[in-house]
């Protein structure tokens, strides 16, 4: 009897035990945490490896913007362009052509996209170049056009102090786009700037423009709203009539400079003329990849030599992620959670840190994707302002990685 009573009372407390009570705090140690957070905090200067920099990947004819700069001892750009003519000869109805006499005078519109506003006296010279200028042209190619065919120079500070923003002499205006922060010129050219040169030759125009100021110049042109027009003087049964033909667009837009960059070497360079690009193959631990998460990534860079350029010119760079790494060629992710970006400015030489923790989070959540980083000008070959880091090689600059992750947390068992 009391062995039956011993047995009921402990399974009473046993099922007691068992009951859970909502408005009781827990009190069983078997099912609390068995540790704490720890967070991580870490340097990795081993594990970026088989870096390297390639130039070429956007070149001057490519390039949404032409680039003239007056930089002593850094670079002198010149924009260099062509306006294909109609011809020996102009339509003027269904049934009657006529021969182009030539050209009283012709007007040309440009967008300056980009400007020094400290810069003061700027100034545009405007130079006929030959009509066969095209992507092989050099800088050194042109030497002698751009001495002796100056045909017309333009002061845009003294353009935008005039009433109206507009020259009544020259015909020259200038419109100041607030909303996009640009310039719009409008340049009439006359007979003998913009002449037409029909009957022996195509019509087809090429100019080249310098640019200068009181102080270090620097300005971009933006090569889609260069726009061109002619005003013609055409044989109509032998009376010369006017004819204003529609505004063209620049069948070639590109720029040369001096110095040409420089060759390749064992640097990580990013941006410049033509563009480069670096690559960064990053060993990325399992024990952080795997069995962590990751809160914050900072890519640490040491420049070379100070960041070279205009003053305005500081830049954007950009870290990407690859769909593949096949080298110089990998396919770049262009989105902006697998992007991180840092500006950089003329004249550093501080270390730059670039946060990459999207593209690492990225990584760590598909195992599969090659874990490499591409670094580029967020507007390749738009600015001659170029930076170099320290390689991998160079054991006390090499580039380096900050992670701060959290450790997988170690639960209690039941």
């Amino acid at each position: 009897m009391m062995a039956r009573r011993a047995a009921l009372i402990g399974a009473v407390l046993l099922a007691v035990a068992c009951v859970e009570r909502v408005s009781a705090p827990g009190a069983c140690p078997s099912f609390c945490p068995s540790g704490q957070i720890q967070i991580v905090d870490t340097v990795l200067t081993s594990i970026i490896a088989r870096d390297s920099a390639f130039r070429g990947y956007v070149t001057e004819p490519h390039a949404s913007l032409m680039l003239a700069a007056d930089l002593p001892g850094i670079v002198d750009g010149r924009p260099i362009f062509r306006i294909m003519g109609f011809g020996p000869t102009f339509v003027l109805s269904a049934t009657d052509t006529g021969a182009i006499l030539g050209a009283d005078s012709a007007r040309l519109q440009l967008t300056v996209a980009r400007r020094d506003t400290g810069a003061h006296n700027l100034s545009l010279r405007f130079y006929r170049l030959p009509s066969t200028i095209d992507s092989t042209t050099t800088f050194t190619d042109l030497t002698g056009p751009f001495t002796d065919s100056l045909v017309k120079t333009v002061n845009i500070d003294t353009l935008l102090a005039l009433p109206g923003r507009k020259d009544t002499l020259t015909g020259d205006s200038v419109v100041v786009d607030t909303v996009n922060h640009v310039l719009v010129l409008n340049l009439k050219l006359d007979s003998t700037a913009g002449r037409y040169v029909g009957p022996t030759d195509s019509g087809t125009a090429a100019y080249g423009v310098r640019v200068s100021a009181d102080s270090l110049a620097s300005i971009a042109l933006t090569k889609s709203t260069l726009l061109w027009q002619w005003y013609l003087r055409v044989d109509s049964a032998g009376t010369p009539v006017a004819r204003t033909p529609a505004l063209r667009g620049a069948a070639f837009a590109s720029f040369v400079f001096d110095p040409p960059p420089p060759p390749p070497d064992s640097t990580l360079a990013v941006g410049g003329v033509p563009s480069a690009r670096s690559i960064l193959r990053v060993a990325f631990p399992r024990f952080i990849r795997d069995s962590s998460q990751i809160i914050r990534g900072t890519l640490t860079l040491v420049p070379a030599a100070p960041v070279r350029g205009a003053p305005s010119d500081s830049f954007v760079v950009e870290a990407h992620t690859v769909f593949t790494d096949v080298g110089a060629k990998s396919p770049i992710i262009v989105d902006a959670t697998r992007t991180d970006t840092t500006v950089v400015r003329i004249g550093i030489s501080d270390t730059v840190r670039i946060e990459v923790t999207n593209l690492l989070q990225f990584w760590a959540s598909d195992t599969t994707r090659a874990t490499t980083l591409v670094l580029r000008a967020e507007q390749e070959a738009t600015s001659f302002s170029l930076i170099r880091f320290y390689p991998s090689l160079a054991q006390a600059f090499r580039p380096a990685l900050r992670i701060t992750f959290v450790r997988r947390f170690p639960f209690g068992a039941p």
